[in-house]
């Protein structure tokens, strides 16, 4: 699975695009969000279904539009970060996605692999689909990455992203 480091990072990086970095740090927070079933040891549980978070976020979203869309983008914005963390857990591990329509795991490895020998260079495209049943019982133990190379690379590059923004600003280069 992506560490919770790279779900930060990468939901920090989209939502300070549309707000302000002290809004940002925050929202981000909500690409964390699925991984809460871990607590449960039951990774990958209904929190990770698209079909759910959609309903989950329509009904925020309405509510939200009839009383104030002066916190729309906000609610829209961290309905999309959510999503973006099952999007990003269906290429590492078999993830629930369509559950409860359909009660199955899917798993998306796509890759294209390069060779250059003596008789010249050629390029290897891959796509594989893991379907299984969906199994939604507490595991003894539930483990994985809090942080990988990654997202230490993905912090190193926001981090830089932010500093030459700020300087940019400050200088006006």
């Amino acid at each position: 699975m992506p560490d919770l480091l790279t779900h930060y990072v990468v939901s920090y990086l989209i939502a300070s695009r549309l707000f302000k970095s002290r809004y940002a740090l925050v929202l981000a927070l909500v690409g964390l969000l699925p991984d809460v079933d871990a607590l449960l040891r039951i990774h990958r549980w209904v929190t990770h279904s698209l079909v759910l978070t959609a309903v989950v976020a329509t009904a925020i979203i309405l509510p939200t539009l009839c009383l104030s869309c002066k916190y729309l983008s906000y609610v829209v914005t961290a309905s999309v970060l959510y999503s973006l963390h099952l999007v990003m857990d269906l290429f590492t591990a078999p993830t629930p996605i369509l559950w409860p329509l359909i009660n199955k795991e899917y798993m998306l490895s796509l890759g294209v692999d390069g060779v250059i020998s003596c008789e010249g260079v050629g390029v290897k495209p891959y796509a594989e689909l893991v379907v299984r049943d969906v199994d939604f019982t507490p595991k003894p133990v539930i483990d994985g990455p809090m942080v990988s190379m990654t997202g230490l690379v993905l912090s190193v590059a926001v981090v830089t992203l932010i500093l030459v923004e700020w300087l940019r600003g400050k200088f006006r280069v």
